[in-house]
């Protein structure tokens, strides 16, 4: 495979199939809406089966194995998906993920036992392990001119579900109280109360469906591999040329035949995929999941834990403001400015970039609870700098997930492995935003119970992660391969 210098801009970018990279991502969008619209709902939920006992002391645990049941579905299902999409096609894979979402998000609204809601949740996560399979078909779609800005893309997707996903969950939940004059009436709500923020989601995972059983086109017919003699041979003025010309694109077809079927023969095993290659990547983008949800559920608990107990003392309402305010203020910023950074710096430099900002995030909430104490309360000051500390980290960190991916599907051994060189990482960046969340927590509690470190330690701990992640960028290839 030829190379290329990520960081010198192509004189010329290959045109986008624009339909197809938007069907894709429309499938993308499922997955944050899937995965977060319970989060407002989800205490009440687990309450109404009765298995807390009306120990309400206990629903956290019990909410907390319902969150994670998603990823860890997902991730054990993930590899699964891209070997069988290597195997029997991308289309077909891609296309059972939305329509199982629509059916297990369904039965998971109309629960009634704890046990059901694990069932349905962990189906739901599934269904959405073949995630993976629509990366490989974007790095399919896309070649060394325009990945950047296809894959820069990726941050946004998951930043309008997350917009969206609790939205419809904050505002449908238990329609007999929000609003009773309407949908309130209707039995079937009344009798299951968080069934309609669900079943709203379901319908965008049916639609999506629809939408690419009628549009999504097989990626190998898209993009054929060999060339043909007429779109190749130029016009000539003699007979000699032309036999020569043709005897040379013969030539180049066996070639590309025997590649092709040496490419197609390389099996898709894990133990091909254990090279430094695919690893590093992987160890990568797996930190950096893992730097990033800790980072997002440390948000709001260090937000709305009281400041005599080391955080800032604000309501989740004002925490919900601020994380819906950044997310729609943040979508620009991928689609204008990441490709072009990227052309400019090299996806390298931008993915280390993108790392270090995790440094100014666990410090500003570190910093912030710091200033809120000594004042007492969360004062002008705090208020000024949150902005700050989200333009700097939240937004800056971005860069980093559009990277990431890029480098995965960079050090695929063969393209008859993409598909399960996606799956892998899917599986272990999936499993990282599992430990994530209960890492942080944990250690977020056990910082505060027994004052280690100030009651920052968990701050620092995380801190110290990130300079491991940023290692690992440090082990990426400066340049990338030809990626058609």
């Amino acid at each position: 495979m030829a190379s290329y210098d990520s960081s010198s801009q192509s004189p010329s970018q290959s045109p986008l199939p624009k339909l197809q990279i938007a069907i894709v991502f429309l499938i993308q969008l499922t997955e944050p809406l899937a995965a977060t619209v319970i989060y407002p709902f989800i205490n009440p939920f687990v309450n109404s089966t009765g298995i807390t006992g009306g120990n309400e002391k206990k629903t956290g645990y019990y909410a907390g194995i319902i969150e994670s049941a998603f990823f860890l579905a997902e991730c054990f299902t993930v590899m699964l998906w891209g070997m069988a999409s290597d195997r029997f096609g991308r289309r077909p894979i891609l296309l059972l993920g939305p329509l199982g979402l629509f059916i297990a998000t369904l039965c998971f609204g109309l629960s009634t036992q704890y046990r059901e809601l694990i069932i349905f949740r962990s189906i739901q996560g599934a269904f959405n392990g073949n995630i993976g399979v629509s990366k490989t078909i974007l790095a399919e779609l896309s070649d060394s001119t325009n990945i950047a800005q296809i894959f820069s893309l990726a941050p946004m997707i998951w930043c309008i579900g997350v917009i969206m996903g609790p939205s419809i969950g904050g505002v449908l939940a238990d329609p007999e109280k929000q609003f009773p004059s309407t949908l309130g009436k209707i039995s079937l709500l009344r009798d299951h109360p968080f069934f309609l923020p669900c079943a709203v989601v379901a319908f965008f995972a049916l639609i999506f469906f629809l939408i690419a059983l009628i549009g999504l086109k097989e990626v190998s017919g898209l993009q054929p591999s060999t060339s043909t003699l007429c779109s190749t041979v130029s016009s000539t003025s003699t007979l000699e040329d032309l036999e020569s010309d043709q005897e040379t694109v013969l030539a180049s077809d066996s070639e590309d035949e025997e590649d092709s079927k040496v490419d197609a023969e390389t099996p898709a095993t894990l133990k091909l995929l254990l090279i430094p290659e695919v690893l590093f990547p992987i160890a990568n983008y797996s930190l950096i999941a893992l730097l990033d949800s800790s980072y997002t559920v440390l948000i709001p608990l260090t937000y709305t834990t009281s400041v005599a107990a080391g955080g800032l003392g604000l309501t989740p309402f004002h925490v919900g403001i601020i994380l819906s305010v950044w997310g729609a203020a943040n979508i620009p910023f991928p689609i204008f400015c990441i490709p072009r950074l990227i052309n400019r710096f090299g996806a390298r430099t931008i993915n280390f970039v993108g790392v270090c900002s995790f440094l100014v995030g666990f410090g500003s909430l570190w910093g912030l609870s710091v200033l809120a104490g000594a004042v007492g309360y969360a004062n002008w000051l705090v208020w000024a700098l949150i902005p700050l500390q989200f333009l700097l980290s939240n937004t800056v960190g971005s860069m980093a997930y559009a990277t990431a991916q890029i480098f995965v599907i960079n050090g695929a051994p063969s393209k008859s492995a993409l598909g399960a060189t996606n799956g892998f990482c899917q599986a272990s960046k999936t499993m990282a935003r599992t430990i994530g969340p209960v890492l942080a927590t944990s250690l977020f509690s056990l910082s505060k119970e027994h004052d280690l470190c100030g009651g920052y330690l968990v701050y620092t701990m995380f801190m110290l992660i990130t300079f491991v992640c940023m290692r690992t960028t440090m082990c990426l290839p400066r340049e990338l391969k030809n990626l058609r």
